[in-house]
This record gives C-alpha cells, sequence and structure tokens, in this order.
C-alpha cells in the first residue's frame, strides 16, 4: 500500500478567500486535535490582509490527504525588493508576527505518516521549478519532520493549568517571593486609586479599536524597534474579537487604563501575545499584576493551558510549569542566478549596517541551514 499523500497546492488569493473555502478551513480547525489559534483562518487572513498592501506575497496553500487525514501547511512565497536583491523566499503565512506554524492536522496520522509529508514537501512543493524560490525559512515548528535538517530556536514556557483546583490553588504554589510581590505591587496600584479588570467583549468592537491605538503607542515607545504593519493589529482585532477569539484586556485606575494585554483565547487556551504599561506606573510592576489578573480569568473561564509563547525571559519560569521547543528550517538555493542574488542580499544588508554574521550548518546532502 502506497504511502504517499495527495498533495494539493493552492497558488491565488481567489482560491484562498473563496467562501466555500474558508468555511471548510474553519471546519478543519474545528475537528483538529492539536489545533493552534494561527492555524485559524480569521488570524491568517488578517495577516494577509495587511501584507499584502505592502509586500509581494502569493499564496501556496499545502493541502495533503491520505487515508482519511488532512494535513494543512499555508506558505507563501515573498518577493522582496530591490533593497534585499530581489530573493524571493517561501516563508509561512503569518511568519515573524506569530508564533506557532505547525501544520494543522485532521484526523488520525500517524508520526510516521507525517514524516512522509514532510519528505514530499520537501521533493514535490518546495522543490517544484514552477515555484523558483532563492530562500526557505520555515519557523515555529513544535514538531518538526526528521527529512528537514531543523535547529531549535528556542522554547515556549506554558501553565497548565489543569493541574490545580482553581486559582487559589494556583496562586498558593507560586514561589513565596512572586506571591508577596504581587500583592505588593497591587496595594501600591490601589494607592493611586480604584483598580479594575476589563477584558473587550465580542460586542465592544469600536471601544477596543479607540484603546487598541493606544496601546499601540505605549507598545511603540517600549519597544521601537518592533516592526508593526501598518493596518494589521487594526485588521486583526476587527477579524478576531467579534469572534471571541482575541483577548483584548485592560487594567484601569479609575477608568483610566495603564496596562494592557492582547492575546488570544482559543479551544480552551490562552495565549499572551502582546503586554504593554505605562512607564509612569513601572515601579509598580503592573504586567506582573496584569498576569495575575489574566491567569485568574482564565480559571474562571474554562482555560486549561496558559501559553507565554515564544521567548524564554527569566521572569516566565515563575508562573509556568512546562515549555514546549520551537524548531526552524531554512536553506539556500543552490542554483547560481540565487547564489548571485543572495551574496547581493548579504552585502547590501552589511552596508547598511544591519546584517549580523549568520551561524550556518552545512548538511552533508549541501543544504545550508541558516539560524537567524
Amino acid at each position: 500500500m502506497s504511502r504517499t499523500w495527495k498533495i494539493q497546492v493552492l497558488r491565488s488569493w481567489d482560491e484562498v478567500e473563496d467562501p466555500s473555502f474558508v468555511e471548510q478551513w474553519t471546519d478543519w480547525a474545528e475537528r483538529s486535535r492539536g489545533v493552534h489559534v494561527f492555524n485559524h483562518p480569521r488570524l491568517l487572513s488578517a495577516w494577509t490582509d495587511a501584507y499584502r498592501s505592502l509586500e509581494q506575497i502569493s499564496p501556496h496553500y499545502v493541502i495533503a490527504e491520505k487515508e482519511g487525514a488532512l494535513v494543512f501547511l499555508p506558505l507563501v512565497l515573498w518577493r522582496r525588493n530591490w533593497k534585499n536583491a530581489f530573493v524571493r523566499t517561501i516563508i509561512p503565512a503569518g511568519y515573524s508576527d506569530y508564533d506557532y506554524h505547525d501544520p494543522l492536522v485532521v484526523g488520525d496520522a500517524s508520526g510516521q505518516l507525517l514524516q512522509v509529508f514532510w519528505k514530499q514537501l520537501l521533493q514535490d512543493v518546495i522543490r517544484d521549478a514552477e515555484l523558483r524560490y532563492d530562500m526557505v525559512d520555515l519557523r515555529g515548528m513544535r514538531v518538526p519532520g526528521k527529512h528537514f535538517p531543523w535547529v531549535k530556536e528556542e522554547t515556549c514556557p506554558y501553565a497548565d493549568l489543569r493541574r490545580y483546583r482553581d486559582y487559589e490553588d494556583y496562586f498558593g504554589k507560586l514561589g513565596k517571593s512572586l506571591r508577596k510581590d504581587i500583592r505588593k505591587r497591587t496595594r501600591m496600584l490601589e494607592e493611586h486609586g480604584r483598580v479594575d479588570f476589563h477584558v473587550y467583549g465580542p460586542g465592544e468592537l469600536a471601544a477596543a479599536l479607540d484603546a487598541l491605538a493606544v496601546f499601540l503607542g505605549v507598545h511603540a515607545n517600549r519597544w521601537p524597534n518592533a516592526y508593526k504593519a501598518p493596518g494589521f493589529h487594526e485588521e486583526l482585532m476587527r477579524k478576531t474579537l467579534p469572534a471571541g477569539i482575541a483577548h483584548f484586556s485592560e487594567i484601569r485606575i479609575d477608568n483610566e487604563p495603564v496596562s494592557w494585554e492582547l492575546g488570544f483565547r482559543y479551544r480552551k487556551r490562552a495565549y499572551s501575545y502582546m503586554p504593554a504599561y505605562l512607564k509612569e506606573y513601572a515601579n509598580c510592576s503592573p504586567g506582573k499584576v496584569h498576569l495575575a489578573f489574566l491567569i485568574e480569568d482564565g480559571f474562571s473561564n474554562g482555560v486549561e493551558i496558559f501559553d507565554f509563547m515564544r521567548g524564554s525571559e527569566e521572569y516566565k519560569e515563575k508562573w509556568t510549569d512546562d515549555e514546549v521547543a520551537l524548531y526552524r528550517h531554512g536553506h539556500r538555493c543552490s542554483a547560481p542566478q540565487s547564489r548571485l542574488k543572495l551574496a547581493a542580499r548579504d552585502m547590501l544588508l552589511s552596508v547598511k549596517g544591519g546584517f549580523r554574521a549568520i551561524p550556518m550548518y552545512f548538511i552533508p546532502n549541501g543544504i545550508v541551514v541558516e539560524h537567524w
């Protein structure tokens, strides 16, 4: 019996945006046991809608079927401009704006069968002569395929709330110093006025968009070098808040917000995506107090996993009890034209001062894996 997957690739935005396909995609997400929020069509369409007006990207959405199982991996071909030597790169849709890029898997697909999928992806899809890429950069994979050379990027810590009876049980098992500090910082905030925790509901889109504008300004002041695609977060809010997927919250003092967190709630999992707070209240550690509110809110609303996502910052260890590794695969096309374009790109980046030496891992088959 053949173990080969039947693979279809959607190569036009008309196909991707067809209402019947979006409906089917939504159904796949609902039926998948291992789905993550970044698999959802609402999040990916928010990203593609924003970036299509900014960059030259085209879809290469891979659908593979075999023995009642289905694997869906939305890839994008990104055509860079002259500043990047017109390099063409295959990336997962969502790329650096989203943390996880595992394929959406529906049905009973064994580990062995999934390994065949990754092998076919490399041989039949990525190496398709019509694709004509210069680089491949697959990132954010929690369960990578063995047929690719993968490099471990970092870890994503999370708290398994199912291990605790309730929030009081969870809070009581945090470190003594952390518990003491949360109580202290909460009292310090209360000295400024009445402290409230507010979560914007699906029917509060207009108010949430107004608050988002303030939040993004505060976030930009805190992290001035963090790129934010124009219109992306607004589109993300429009597509996900009314559907109950976005979880946008504030800590307010006398009705004035001092701390924000844009996250997601999906399939009993909370995703902590973007926090920010007013620097005037830094000595009160509002971000720490906000986390306590968020996790308590998670217990109240049936959340089973609170996911801190990408980045193993030290503070996360105090709140979490497990982690998952992320892996990345990258290679450069060995065709002469691609090699010239990539060399030119490296030179341009070096001249601009933004290029850093990239460790390269040479694999016996000639592929170069870059750890970016």
